[in-house]
């Protein structure tokens, strides 16, 4: 049970590499990924000591309109890529009686964007692409216990490092800050293998100057009902929930407030195969939206390696 615990805990950790891909705001999209954070134990706190993790994260949708390199556009279909990897510490010393973790992760991505109209009979679209370096993550989390009971409480940083040139439709960076506090709950139960996570959250957005678009602020809720059917193998139902909480803004913002609001569910799956002295855990999964408001309505895709020296 030891092992199981810290192989879980593992890859809560690697899904906290939150992604910049496409949800509500400018461009229909986000730096909040549906589902990436509650997966897998998320809040049962890591053993102290080093760990590295891999996250290779799939977006494919579409969107009646949204706003891109400050022009509207029409029937909009986007598809991205970001690579993560990211490494995380944790240190054995209390801290406010919790237990504390410090990391960062950078992506590579590749974002593919066209959008099109059809008007008089002609068929209008045009299309961009983009591959480069994403906005880097850097976070810190507490982690406590009660009984069968986990918390966390977990800040995000999304800093603007990665690739962006005003005027295109795709770009892997966002190009602008984000701070995203999230709390989450965890309660397991070791003797039946079953596991219930919630992670509710809220991101705050700044403006993108290069636009002029300040994207809103967002509410947003993970949540994840788990069993394992083997001490080193688990299934799971998972799924979230999006609303924006105040409207876009700017002179950028053509659309006006432009608030989203969006919900899904998807199946999950965990391995934790042999790997020597270290603790290994694999991650995939699929949400698909079943229903969305100003927001890109699609699938998401994710495949996540976590490791534990």
């Amino acid at each position: 049970m030891k092992r199981l615990l810290v192989c879980i805990s593992l890859i809560a950790v690697c899904l906290q590499m939150n992604p910049q891909t496409v949800q509500a705001t400018e461009g229909g999209s986000s730096y909040y990924f549906p589902g990436v954070s509650a997966t897998f134990g998320v809040g049962i706190a890591p053993e102290p000591g080093f760990m590295m993790a891999e996250q290779l994260l799939y977006f494919n949708g579409r969107a009646e309109k949204a706003v891109l390199r400050g022009q509207v556009q029409l029937e909009l279909k986007s598809n991205a890529i970001y690579n993560y990897v990211g490494g995380f510490y944790t240190y054995k010393k209390p801290v406010f009686g919790g237990r504390l973790q410090l990391g960062a992760a950078v992506p590579a991505g590749f974002v593919n964007v066209r959008a099109g109209a059809n008007t008089n009979n002609q068929s209008l679209s045009v299309s961009d692409a983009a591959s480069n370096l994403g906005d880097t993550m850097v976070s810190g989390a507490l982690y406590w216990k009660k009984g069968k009971f986990h918390y966390k409480l977990v800040q995000s940083v999304f800093m603007p490092t990665g690739g962006y040139t005003p005027g295109n439709m795709a770009n892997v960076s966002r190009n602008y800050w984000g701070f995203d506090t999230s709390f989450a709950m965890t309660w397991m139960n070791p003797k039946t293998g079953t596991e219930v996570s919630i992670m509710p959250g809220i991101l705050f957005n700044t403006k993108n100057h290069a636009t002029d678009y300040q994207s809103g602020n967002e509410f947003h809720v993970d949540v994840a009902l788990n069993q394992f059917l083997k001490p080193n193998f688990a299934v799971g139902l998972h799924g979230y929930y999006y609303s924006q909480l105040s409207g876009d803004g700017g002179s950028g913002a053509k659309l006006g407030s432009f608030k989203g609001r969006s919900l899904g569910f998807g199946p999950a799956i965990l391995w934790m195969p042999k790997s020597g002295k270290g603790n290994l855990s694999i991650v995939a999964k699929w949400l698909r939206d079943v229903s969305d408001t100003h927001r890109m309505h699609g699938d998401y895709g994710q495949f996540t390696i976590g490791y534990k020296f």
